[in-house]
């Protein structure tokens, strides 16, 4: 999915470019979380999005690709409860109402419901999913899926599973990063106070950075 193939896409127009700026907008918003203090789990770096060839997250000596697929195993993803999962080569989504324009129609830019999403939430379900890729935590590969599936079905974990650790803290960094988004300095340095309390609890199912990478 690029920006590029939804505008040769046949929504209408203004379908697109809604979708388009909104996907900017979450990017724009995601960079600035990534160049700020709150970052403290994904490695320094920041998100392109190219017209021909979508997304990818470029770090100091390393480039990852963010794909995004509507798929039917994104549709899965969907019916259990969940908006996109990890892959390697970035992530899958699943089709929602009104499930016309297979480019817009899905969970990338709208809820279960067909609801469009805001910048905000798509720019959260980007940080979250990349900090999977980048980590490769979660359906990274056929065995780490195998592991990923074994921990769920016999552990009987879902929201509280080991390979959300990491993509949860990010959720929450950004959540404290846009905890007063129009607030003056003095507000910004009290969500980051928040955020260092947050980071000095022996808080269960999330496990903030800084993270070695492996190769």
């Amino acid at each position: 999915m690029t920006p590029a193939a939804i505008r040769g896409s046949a929504a209408p127009a203004e379908e697109k470019e809604e979708a388009i700026g909104t996907w900017t907008e979450a990017v724009d918003l995601a960079n600035g979380f990534l160049a700020s203090p709150f970052r403290r789990t994904l490695p320094e770096g920041r998100f392109d999005l190219d017209e021909a060839e979508g997304m990818r997250f470029v770090a100091a000596d390393r480039t990852w690709s963010i794909e995004v697929r509507s798929t039917t195993g994104g549709d899965l993803v969907l019916w259990a409860g969940y908006q996109a999962q990890e892959r390697s080569y970035g992530f899958v989504v699943g089709s929602c109402p009104p499930d016309e324009e297979p480019l817009l129609h899905h969970s990338l830019f709208r809820t279960k419901s067909g609801d469009l999403l805001d910048p905000d939430a798509l720019a959260r379900l980007v940080l979250h999913e990349t900090t999977h890729v980048v980590f490769r935590e979660g359906t990274i590969g056929f065995w780490n899926s195998l592991a990923y599936y074994l921990e769920a079905i016999f552990l009987f974990r879902s929201r509280t599973h080991s390979d959300e650790d990491l993509p949860r803290a990010t959720s929450e960094e950004f959540l404290f990063y846009r905890l007063w988004p129009d607030g003056t300095p003095e507000w910004r340095a009290k969500a980051l106070e928040m955020l260092e309390d947050h980071l000095g609890e022996d808080r269960p199912h999330c496990r903030h950075g800084p993270v070695p990478i492996e190769d």
